[in-house]
């Protein structure tokens, strides 16, 4: 349970009755500092709902053999997961969460939920209404795919940036290795050093210790001009509602 602070803080989407927003605060579980091992090796990402309060994780896509075929990042004021009204007997598990930043959630069980459900039907009002966002970043990240691998990179780093507080003069500070991004993107661990050594021979980007530096995102911006980022641009996030004619 989250005391009503917390529960004020959260953007539940769509209004609910006082009814439900009790019995979902009543179930809310707030799990902070997650690390990747509990993360990637917990049911979160498949039993249940989430709200980021901080931090920024990858929400990735596998076959069976557990190959990467899609992405979405989300950050602080996110949310992620799902509900299921029968819970799911396979081994298959269609998702894995990629941490990038410390975070923390308040988490909604999906047996719980299940409970509130069988005796209140506004609950997928609630459902509906958080699925928005999400929807947008998953169409998005299909077009994405098919773009080639400098860009998707630069997309993946401009997502992760736009995730992060924005400050004034400071240079975007990117805490991911390129194993991170070979693994969130599916890319060959050797493409990905090749597309970030072209981009930090073009000054776009500096190395540091697990991290990158986004030195120039103008530039790196108008590598992503030749792809149709309609539905979701994480650029607008340094540019405002300015998406073309970089200046």
């Amino acid at each position: 349970m989250i005391d009503s602070a917390l529960a004020q803080t959260i953007n539940w989407t769509t209004r609910l009755s006082p009814q439900l927003m009790d019995q979902l605060v009543s179930i809310a579980q707030v799990k902070h500092n997650l690390t990747t091992s509990e993360l990637e090796g917990s049911d979160i990402a498949h039993q249940g709902i989430s709200f980021i309060l901080q931090g920024t994780v990858a929400i990735c896509l596998q076959t069976p053999n557990l190959k990467t075929v899609n992405s979405v990042v989300v950050g602080k004021g996110c949310w992620f997961g799902g509900f299921e009204e029968i819970e799911a007997i396979s081994d298959y598990k269609p998702f894995f969460i990629g941490q990038i930043d410390p975070v923390s959630i308040v988490h909604f069980k999906n047996s719980q939920l299940q409970r509130i459900a069988k005796n209140n039907v506004e609950i997928y009002k609630w459902f509906h209404g958080m699925s928005f966002d999400v929807k947008a970043k998953w169409l998005q990240a299909q077009i994405v795919m098919s773009a080639n691998t400098l860009s998707r990179v630069i997309y993946l780093l401009l997502e992760v940036a736009s995730n992060r507080p924005k400050l004034q003069g400071e240079i975007p500070k990117i805490m991911i290795s390129q194993q991170q991004i070979s693994r969130i993107t599916g890319i060959a661990r050797q493409r990905v050093n090749e597309a970030i050594k072209q981009l930090e021979k073009e000054n776009m980007v500096e190395l540091g210790r697990s991290c990158i530096y986004l030195t120039n995102i103008v530039a790196l911006s108008t590598k992503l001009d030749g792809i149709d980022l309609s539905i979701s641009d994480p650029r607008s996030f340094f540019f405002e509602s300015q998406i073309k004619g970089w200046v």
